[in-house]
């Protein structure tokens, strides 16, 4: 499945827990830690010294916590993969770390499964949030909903109307088949609307664009 071993940064305070994360990785021979942080500011040098492929990270660390860190990564450098692995389920936390561009957010009591699979899926480009912290995403987004409405005439003036309600129907959660359900428009319709919003906007998929809209109060 993987050509190369995953080179993967573990950032964590705590010693016990990078090394049982450690002796996780070993036990599959698709992984290999090419370092360890214990503190953000360790974290953000490694990153740029090391370009492992996925970097875990906590979200409670001394000097610079993870949020901070994975934002400056991420306006750095699009590459790294970032998971955060965190005790932490708190709607507004989870939220924050996806507007800065994270790839995935598992919890810390998840199963090891759950956390190995977590790994893989962002290393192969894809975001990954499990349903529990996806449906904290969803309902911080819903949270935002009615504001983004009322600024929806504020919209980049390159978007149509029918494109501007497609927005706001996504970030509201709504799936492309219940969009065209509620817009009477055809599932393909929906798909060919998302492909011109992301193209336009020159994101790279629908994660990108839900993030985009919360940066820009949209």
């Amino acid at each position: 499945m993987f050509k190369n071993k995953i080179k993967l940064l573990i950032a964590d305070d705590h010693t016990l827990l990078r090394d049982g994360l450690k002796a996780v990785f070993q036990t599959e021979n698709v992984f290999e830690v090419i370092g360890e942080a214990s503190d953000g500011e360790m974290a953000l040098m490694l990153a740029k010294k090391l370009k492992p492929d996925v970097i875990v990270l906590d979200i409670n660390m001394p000097k610079l916590n993870g949020i901070e860190v994975a934002k400056k990564i991420r306006e750095e450098d699009k590459e790294i993969k970032i998971l955060i692995l965190s005790m932490h389920d708190n709607e507004k936390l989870i939220v924050e770390a996806v507007s800065v561009g994270i790839n995935g957010y598992v919890l810390k009591m998840s199963d090891m499964e759950e956390f190995i699979e977590g790994v893989k899926e962002v290393y192969l480009g894809k975001d990954y949030f499990p349903t529990g912290v996806a449906k904290k995403i969803l309902s911080g987004i819903k949270g935002r909903v009615d504001q983004i409405r009322n600024k929806s005439d504020d919209i980049k003036p390159i978007l149509t109307k029918r494109e501007k309600e497609i927005i706001n129907l996504i970030v509201a959660g709504l799936t492309s088949q219940e969009i065209a359900e509620k817009l009477f428009i055809s599932y393909f319709t929906v798909g060919k609307h998302r492909k011109n919003i992301i193209k336009k906007l020159r994101l790279k998929n629908t994660a990108d664009l839900v993030r985009y809209a919360l940066n820009n109060e949209l």
